[in-house]
């Protein structure tokens, strides 16, 4: 670790940043937006869903593909896949192309998730009571978790209807790009993929170019639609999806993950920054991780105990906090007879069992799905509204504990009912946030609610009150 903080350290210097903790300085949350399955776009409607135990699984619509013509019940049957049970948005296909500065004929072959991203990204900055405009010419980065390329594959299908936009339409790379270029963000922009990963390793990596000064400001995000039958065949193929449609985190009836489209968009700032620009602040990220597995399991797609476990400890040294500090864990839980007992196991080791209450563990894919590269995103929203809220959803699809998993042993508590939260001494809250790529690649943040303590106030440029205060930490 010593090294990371080390070699980590050498590049915020050679940023011109040598001033700053490279790795603990923390980072605030200023703003955000999401569009989840069910049409879920705002907080209330979101909290509402969660604590009523909604299912907010359908299926793909008939006028996507021919569904009924390409499913079948055996997992075997060449070109079909066991499942289109989905969580999806409606509406995918409408566009304000103009307000965007893109002519019909571009808009017409442009990845409706580069559109998506376009509309959270300013939604995110509206959030955030930042106008756009302001931020024009700056080093604003852009890191997008993205791994879909399903429009893509409709237009290779019909090869005659490839366009001079078609490319930019469609590269990943362009997903973050496409933001820097029309709010004129001048810092890095980055797609990334890590399959189910992404978002989170998008957030890391957004943290420590705050952290460097290689950026002032940051936008993070995930997104994923569900527009072509080739990975549903594919991950049917490879036993991932679930035969029932239903992901079924941390239960004995647990046989696979349901695919879900949505997306998510947060605004960063250094916490120091968004105090003195009197922004309002949703949570703080006290520190983050990423690593991969590499060969310590028996395939590329398995899991690994050991790895996530290595990550976990790392990121909670990095946050300077005990495991009994940690208040509540939002799991990746796919609901996978593998990935399940695996990640339970890593936070029992290095959560549940250093603790004398038990930890309560959960995930939001038991209401929603798997929104594979923007899961991370999804999870990192619940808890942000957990803290607001001051209290844990109860868990959906719960009947039976996974027998493979001692929760006792590992002192972890699964979230049968809607369970208030009280803060510890008059301590904010702390959560845990897992994500974890199917190639290897893990993804850790501890998020802490923001608890001001007004000492005195200044008004703002803005007509805001915000400063001197005192953060409790």
């Amino acid at each position: 670790m010593d090294f990371k903080k080390q070699e980590l350290g050498q590049i915020c210097a050679e940023s011109g940043n040598d001033t700053v903790d490279p790795v603990s300085s923390p980072i605030a949350i200023v703003g955000f937006s999401f569009r989840f399955p069910g049409d879920i776009d705002h907080e209330g409607a979101l909290w509402e869903a969660l604590r009523k135990k909604q299912d907010l699984i359908t299926q793909i619509p008939a006028d996507r593909w021919a569904i009924k013509e390409l499913q079948h019940d055996k997992r075997s049957e060449p070109g079909r896949s066991i499942t289109f049970a989905a969580g999806v948005l409606s509406h995918i296909d409408e566009f304000d192309a103009d307000f965007f500065g893109i002519s019909p004929r571009e808009a017409v072959v442009l990845d409706p998730q580069q559109r998506l991203l376009l509309e959270l990204s300013w939604e995110a900055m509206e959030n955030a009571g930042v106008p756009p405009s302001s931020l024009a010419g700056s080093n604003c980065a852009v890191y997008i978790g993205i791994s879909g390329f399903d429009y893509c594959l409709r237009q290779v299908d019909d090869l005659p209807e490839i366009t001079s936009h078609s490319m930019t339409g469609n590269t990943l790379s362009i997903a973050a790009n496409r933001l820097s270029y029309f709010f004129d963000f001048h810092g890095p922009s980055l797609a990334v993929d890590t399959a189910c990963s992404s978002s989170l390793v998008a957030l890391h990596q957004a943290c420590n170019s705050l952290r460097c000064g290689e950026a002032s400001s940051a936008l993070v995000g995930g997104v994923n639609l569900l527009l072509h039958p080739h990975p549903f065949i594919g991950f049917t193929k490879a036993s991932m999806l679930s035969a029932n449609g239903r992901c079924k985190p941390f239960d004995a009836a647990g046989d696979g993950y349901v695919r879900s489209e949505g997306g998510a968009v947060l605004m960063l700032k250094p916490l120091d920054k968004a105090l003195a620009d009197g922004n309002d602040i949703h949570g703080v990220i006290l520190a983050s991780g990423i690593n991969t597995d590499g060969a310590r399991k028996t395939g590329i797609t398995i899991p690994s105990s050991e790895g996530q476990t290595e990550l976990m400890r790392e990121v909670l040294v990095r946050s300077n906090l005990l495991p009994k500090d940690v208040d509540f864990i939002e799991a990746h839980g796919t609901g996978t007879a593998i990935g399940d007992p695996v990640e339970a196991l890593s936070i029992g080791t290095v959560y549940g069992q250093q603790r004398t209450k038990p930890l309560p563990i959960g995930s939001i894919k038991a209401n929603m799905g798997h929104l594979e590269p923007a899961s991370g995103m999804a999870g990192l929203i619940k808890t942000l509204l957990a803290f607001k809220h001051h209290a844990l959803p109860p868990a959906l699809h719960l009947q039976t504990p996974n027998p493979q998993i001692d929760f006792q042993a590992l002192n972890l508590k699964l979230v049968r009912k809607y369970q208030p939260l009280a803060q510890k001494n008059g301590k904010p809250l702390v959560a845990g946030i897992n994500s974890f790529g199917f190639g290897g690649v893990n993804a850790h943040i501890l998020l802490k609610e923001f608890v001001p303590s007004v000492r005195a106030c200044s008004k703002s440029y803005f007509g805001r009150y915000f400063l001197n205060e005192k953060i409790l930490f």
